[in-house]
């Protein structure tokens, strides 16, 4: 892990000489789990954002015995959606696909911005790139220099669904221990789960066989210690898995509570989040924070940015045993605030004593009474370095099928500030398929369903149909998400923009 001030300065080491200490290698490694297909999506930012002109994808299957099956080369040099199956037909033995960018050019970032899709009957699921192979001994140096505890994790166990977790290991074997800490109040319980794989395999475990003295469980604490893996940066991808085998999930993120890192003041660090009136939406906040006690406020908006109740959603103490669960949609009923008055969301953090921690992780939740889509978030704060004169460009994933209801929610980070103008444009395989301008007062937001976007659905209830939106503005602080829900079975799934 690098502390968040590192990466800042990375940032402005980059605006100051972009050649200096370029990267030229971005990947990403994705399981592939039983009972449903696999698939990476992405657009040609490389292309749209920055103008490359030529980029190299290349994915690579391999096996249960961590044999290359074979390298398959894409180039990507088009305006458009790309869409990589992770496994061909032929190979239903593959077990892990690594996926590697190569550019002349500077890719700045050696995380992908690549969604891996799963889908089956009754499941779809979607997160963004979260494992991946260094490109050099000075990069292990400094991204594993610091080997927090993995967080993060919605715990559920409970009949109709149970919380699993994949640790996978990277280029070279990996025999060791899990540490897994589940906490809940003032009860404490500690687990070691052993793991031995191949170079690239993985392991899926699922709190109910390793906790079964919890049964059944709804909320509580849990912390992963991960082995050290030489030359491997790996995120935990976790979930809900119902007992029929569909799943949702997501990544996990830093435990930051042995982590004393704070901005130089107490300015609060916020986000607003688009509010889908058929859905339960929520936020968790769990322990994992910089130590201290974070005072978190909810404010539900209007469609013009109007301020309609502020809740006092409760405090986070980090360290601490108990995390803070806020169900937006129910308070609003309690205070009478019918869900069609509501556009937008905005959650404010703000520190009881002291500076602010630089990370304030949490939990965007919305379900519809069965599998949560929980999209990993952190607060923006006024310290993170914005260029001067920084124009907003964002682009994320929307993805399109017959048993798929969807919606695109288009905010700004913060809350005040300027009325914004948004230009939208959308693409799928074959380039650019439609365009839509928006205008947004600040705190609120726009939450679209597919009817009222310039596409053309051609999913199917066998493989969704991957489009892309592209997002620009005059405010640097644009952000976009897409919630899904499967019509049938209820599972929802969703993710934040790049």
């Amino acid at each position: 892990m690098k502390t968040l001030k590192a990466v800042e300065e990375t940032r402005r080491a980059y605006h100051r000489d972009p050649a200096l200490n370029s990267v030229h290698r971005s990947s990403l490694c994705a399981p592939l789990l039983n009972g449903a297909s696999a698939e990476i999506s992405f657009l040609n930012h490389f292309l749209l954002k920055r103008g490359y002109p030529k980029i190299a994808c290349r994915v690579t299957e391999v096996d249960a015995e961590c044999r290359r099956i074979h390298s398959k080369l894409q180039i990507v040099d088009e305006p458009r959606v790309y869409t990589l199956p992770l496994s061909s037909s032929e190979n239903l033995d593959t077990q892990t696909a690594l996926v590697e960018f190569f550019a002349a050019e500077n890719l700045f970032i050696p995380f992908p911005a690549v969604m891996i899709n799963y889908h089956g009957p009754g499941l779809f699921s979607c997160v963004h790139s979260y494992n991946r192979v260094l490109n050099d001994a000075f990069e292990d140096d400094t991204v594993n220099s610091i080997l927090p505890r993995e967080a993060a994790i919605d715990v559920r166990i409970e009949k109709s669904a149970t919380t699993f977790v994949v640790f996978s290991a990277g280029q070279s074997s990996c025999n060791g221990l899990l540490n897994m800490v589940l906490s809940r109040g003032q009860s404490r319980i500690e687990r070691d789960v052993p793991v031995d794989l191949p170079r690239f395999g993985y392991q899926l475990i699922k709190l109910s066989e390793v906790f079964p003295e919890v049964i059944p469980i709804v909320g509580a604490t849990l912390t992963i210690q991960q082995p050290r893996q030489f030359m491997f940066y790996g995120r935990m991808l976790s979930g809900q898995q119902a007992p029929d085998g569909a799943f949702s999930a997501n990544h996990s993120y830093y435990d930051s509570s042995g982590t004393n890192e704070y901005w130089e003041d107490s300015r609060p660090s916020t986000r607003v989040y688009p509010y889908v009136p058929s859905l339960d939406n929520r936020i968790r906040f769990y322990p994992i924070l910089s130590p201290g006690r974070i005072c978190v406020e909810v404010s539900p908006r209007s469609a013009d940015g109007r301020t309609l109740y502020t809740f006092d959603a409760g405090v986070i103490e980090s360290p601490g045993g108990k995390h803070l669960d806020f169900s937006v949609t129910e308070e609003c009923e309690k205070a009478g605030i019918g869900h069609d008055e509501i556009l937008s969301f905005s959650v404010i953090a703000r520190p009881a004593d002291g500076c602010t921690p630089t990370r304030i992780n949490h939990q965007l939740v919305f379900s519809s009474g069965a599998i949560e889509s929980s999209i990993n978030m952190s607060l923006a704060n006024p310290n993170v370095f914005t260029p001067p004169g920084k124009q907003g460009y964002s682009w994320g994933q929307l993805a399109v099928a017959e048993d798929l209801d969807s919606w695109l929610g288009i905010t700004m980070n913060a809350p005040d500030g300027e009325a914004c103008e948004v230009a939208l444009t959308f693409y799928d395989d074959s380039g650019r398929v439609g365009e839509l301008k928006l205008s947004i007062p600040p705190g609120s937001a726009r939450v679209l369903g597919l009817d009222a976007l310039p596409i053309k659905p051609l999913g199917s209830k066998e493989r969704p149909t991957y489009y892309w939106y592209e997002v620009r503005s005059s405010r640097p602080d644009i952000a976009g998400y897409v919630i899904n829900r499967h019509r049938r079975t209820g599972h929802c799934s969703g993710e934040h923009s790049f």
